[in-house]
């Protein structure tokens, strides 16, 4: 359902939350943003308004010329639709009534985002339509680089501020919610470290010189850090029930993420015994959220023992599963999160340790708000794990760096055995949103191309570049070496015009992979949560195919290269497979102590992380606010683009790399 939202450009803010909090639930606001240009209406503005299904007219302390002359036209063109509109003070003055026959206003309780928030409530209730909870999270990715954002907010540029507010209903840089901690912290003898009030902050931009009004000014977030006083166990004699879920694919680490979390709930038990009894009891649910809706189900018992045993091991000692059920726009959505919030409840749980990527942490979110809304006191507390590397606010996820390098290890392997029997060798890795693997391993070895998502390059650019290789290896006259090429691909690098091959019958998509790739060209080529396998498989097709058919029908002399062949290999389930470093196992430790620290003393709606060279707690709202990308006017980007040689996929193709 479309609607027209008018109003006078002085309440354009809390419009604009309106508008997020509308979108929310299916509706499509829309609104003119460049009031004072249309009078009298033009074209597009009556088009616009004749194109809606109802109209919110926002009525303040005086008139607009643009908004009386919207109102006026749409009451003459009505034709039965609906009008609501909403008093923005308690009394209108006598100046502000128009000269319209009366209607029933909707008041305002506040201009703020609660206000917006409430006033949704009541419009979509004259709409006859159910009210959606809701569950804090953007309508689309919106940051995809940290340093980017901070600097659009440092500018305190308007338009960007007014996207945040629209797209995820932003008053403000977020803080960490805080439940009340009333006693104090027992481990006081520094075997946990040395504890904090909460008042310790973490500069986000390391690179600004701050000094004075301008330090006051800058943006932080709390430090990560044992605190002085604590919140769990709210009463002596309490039983205090953790709880802990891995979500989507694993990663070197995780168990001993789950053992630093285990160990230091028991070390505080221990230690609060003699001051505040209570029982510990740490449960783990088997294969992720998925164990919240399976009727039955209970969660395992965590010792620290067992969980010990576990700490080197690969994999999730706890199992994994996928999410996409809790993503937005799923079907069952609101029932699923409702189920998963009741057997949380059911099952006692006080806080909630999620393990996971960018989808996990927005479920996790929307488990909160979820919570919230049904009167169940449940601390939530998210920790980031990503082959991908690509969530917010985490300078490098546990695990990442060991992925890369056993996708060095394999790019090693294809490159033995193309440049000993000539071929061109394709390998496929993770990737789902972003090119960090691809990029970091590509890098590190002598391959010939990195493909990603974020410069996405044409098929006529990636032959050009290839066949450039080729050909300067076949002439080169050294008899140790043969025509051969590497290409490392992110697993959502589609060719930037790979629309022209869907029904090529060389490459022979599937009818399922021709669907999965108009999905997700039409998705603006983003992908949420995991990689469809339909679109994993369509994009390496597209890119060995029509290469391979490009080098045996093009290159000369034709009767070497018409028989050429281009291979393909996706060790990307074997890459995160491997058994944790000791940085990886470090990291998951301190993750895992720094979370259950502050969980502990209230913390609640957070992840835990370390960015720069401290740890810190992000709020959950800016974690979802979209997926960390590759930078390609970053300096890492340039210097892979120097080492392969290949051009940016913005310069023009047919033109050899040599000309460049």
């Amino acid at each position: 359902m479309k609607l027209f939202l008018s109003y006078k450009f002085a309440n354009q803010q809390f419009v604009e939350l309106v508008y997020y909090a509308l979108s929310r639930q299916g509706l499509e606001p829309f609104y003119w943003p460049r009031h004072g240009q249309a009078q009298p209406l033009n074209t597009e503005l009556r088009e616009s308004i004749d194109a809606a299904d109802g109209m919110i007219a926002f009525l303040g302390a005086e008139w607009g010329g643009t908004q009386e002359r919207e109102i006026e036209y749409f009451l003459a063109n009505r034709n039965g639709r609906p009008f609501v509109a909403v008093q923005l003070l308690p009394q209108l003055p006598k100046d502000a009534q128009m000269p319209l026959s009366s209607w029933g206003k909707t008041p305002v309780e506040g201009l703020d985002y609660n206000g917006a928030k409430e006033l949704s409530k009541k419009i979509v209730h004259l709409l006859g339509r159910p009210w959606v909870p809701e569950d804090g999270l953007p309508n689309r990715y919106i940051v995809a680089y940290e340093k980017k954002f901070l600097e659009e907010l440092r500018d305190n540029r308007e338009e960007r501020l007014r996207e945040l507010r629209m797209e995820c209903g932003w008053t403000g840089w977020p803080g960490v919610i805080r439940k009340e901690a009333t006693h104090e912290n027992p481990v006081r003898d520094k075997s946990i470290g040395i504890l904090s009030d909460g008042t310790d902050g973490v500069l986000l931009d390391a690179r600004a010189s701050l000094e004075g009004a301008e330090l006051k000014s800058a943006i932080t977030l709390p430090e990560a850090r044992p605190r002085t006083h604590l919140r769990y166990p709210l009463h002596e004699g309490d039983v205090l029930r953790v709880a802990i879920l891995v979500s989507g694919g694993i990663a070197p680490g995780i168990n001993a993420l789950i053992d630093g979390i285990v160990s230091r709930h028991t070390l505080y038990s221990r230690y609060q015994m003699p001051t505040l009894p209570h029982c510990l009891e740490i449960f783990g649910y088997r294969e992720g959220f998925r164990a919240l809706f399976q009727p039955g189900v209970n969660p395992q018992r965590l010792t620290p023992d067992a969980v010990r045993a576990t700490v080197e091991n690969g994999g999730s000692c706890l199992g994994t599963s996928r999410i996409d059920d809790l993503l937005p726009g799923r079907e069952d959505r609101d029932e699923k999160l409702r189920t998963a919030v009741g057997k949380l409840r059911g099952d006692g749980i006080n806080i909630l340790y999620v393990i996971g990527g960018d989808g996990s942490m927005s479920c996790a979110h929307a488990l909160w708000h979820y919570a919230r809304q049904m009167r169940y006191e449940l601390s939530v507390v998210g920790i980031p794990k990503a082959m991908d590397n690509d969530i917010l606010w985490v300078w490098q996820s546990f695990g990442f760096l060991s992925a890369v390098e056993e996708a060095r290890q394999a790019i090693l392997h294809m490159h033995t055995e193309v440049s000993s029997n000539p071929r061109v060798g394709i390998i496929q890795l993770f990737g789902s949103d972003s090119g960090f693997v691809a990029s970091h391993a590509g890098y590190s070895t002598a391959c010939d191309l990195v493909l990603i998502p974020e410069d996405p390059m044409s098929m006529d650019q990636i032959f050009d570049h290839v066949s450039h290789k080729l050909r300067q290896r076949y002439g080169n006259g050294l008899t140790n070496t043969c025509p051969y090429a590497v290409v490392v691909m992110a697993e959502t690098a589609l060719p930037s015009d790979a629309d022209r091959y869907l029904t090529n019958p060389r490459v022979g998509l599937t009818g399922d992979e021709r669907d999965g790739v108009e999905a997700f060209l039409r998705q603006d080529r983003r992908v949420r949560g995991q990689t469809p396998d339909e679109l994993r498989t369509a994009g390496l097709k597209i890119v060995s195919k029509v290469l391979e058919e490009k080098i045996q029908r093009t290159l000369t002399p034709h009767d070497y290269w018409s028989h050429f062949r281009v291979i393909t290999n996706e060790p990307r389930h074997l890459i995160r497979s491997i058994p944790p470093s000791v940085t990886d196992v470090i990291f998951g430790e301190r993750l895992g102590s720094l979370a259950v620290d502050n969980a502990m003393a209230g913390y609640t709606d957070f992840m835990v992380s370390q960015w720069l060279t401290e740890f810190i707690l992000v709020p959950l709202p800016l974690v979802v606010l979209g997926r960390k990308r590759v930078s390609t006017d970053g300096i890492f980007w340039k210097s892979v683009l120097a080492k392969t040689q290949q051009r940016a996929a913005a310069a023009p193709a047919h033109i050899p790399v040599n000309q460049l």
